[in-house]
């Protein structure tokens, strides 16, 4: 499978079971997506979530109907015939499928996340332990780089407009701010107009040659 990030802005998607696992997937999608789910009965802390909670008891039969014109179906019930009969028709009706019992169409990784930046993990099963390790450890960096995350967006908007650096030395002015202690030293000390101050010379002197003989 590919990672893929993907925008659920306005998205549809039917989560169907109503114990802890599918209250995960609606609390992750929520965040985004416009959420339905259908159970016969809720976990408690989907008060919480922003979603809309369809009490039904469903058969496989019913599959059809609450899969119809939806983005992306997530079958999270216990009932593997329940679970099988709303991922084919997902997929019948042209929808994503994000089982919880098997491999399907996505899977949902666990994420590393700052302000800035968002870092997916995916063991593709064999360890969640180990997708969850990964996370507690690369966290706190991501929380160090949010600062450079912001400073390089800034330059990178300015330098857009430079007519006097070309794009390979626009690059290189990039990195040169990007490998530079001094400029992570002043981030990390709040220093944001001093590591700002340095990044520009830094950028400044890309390009620049001695002419003189």
């Amino acid at each position: 499978m590919l990672p893929l990030f993907h925008d659920f802005e306005g998205r549809s998607v039917v989560v169907v079971g109503g114990g802890p696992v599918a209250l995960r997937k609606a609390r992750t999608f929520a965040t985004e997506a416009d959420v339905t789910v259908f159970a016969p009965a809720f976990a408690d802390g989907f008060e919480t979530v922003d979603c809309e909670c369809v009490r039904r008891e469903l058969e496989p039969a019913d599959a059809p109907v609450v899969v119809d014109d939806t983005f992306l179906v997530v079958p999270a019930t216990d009932d593997g015939d329940l679970n099988d009969a709303v991922a084919t028709a997902a997929r019948e009706a042209g929808a994503l499928v994000n089982r919880v019992d098997r491999r399907g169409d996505v899977v949902t990784p666990s994420r590393a996340e700052s302000d800035r930046v968002t870092v997916a993990i995916s063991t593709d099963g064999a360890s969640p332990a180990i997708s969850k390790y990964l996370r507690q450890e690369i966290e706190p960096l991501l929380e160090r780089v949010d600062p450079m995350v912001s400073l390089q967006a800034e330059l990178r908007e300015e330098l857009q407009d430079d007519d006097e650096l070309s794009v390979p030395e626009r690059r290189e002015a990039l990195w040169r701010v990007l490998e530079d202690e001094e400029v992570w030293q002043r981030l990390e000390d709040g220093r944001e107009a001093d590591a700002r101050a340095r990044a520009w010379d830094l950028v400044n002197d890309v390009g620049n040659t001695d002419d003189e003989e």
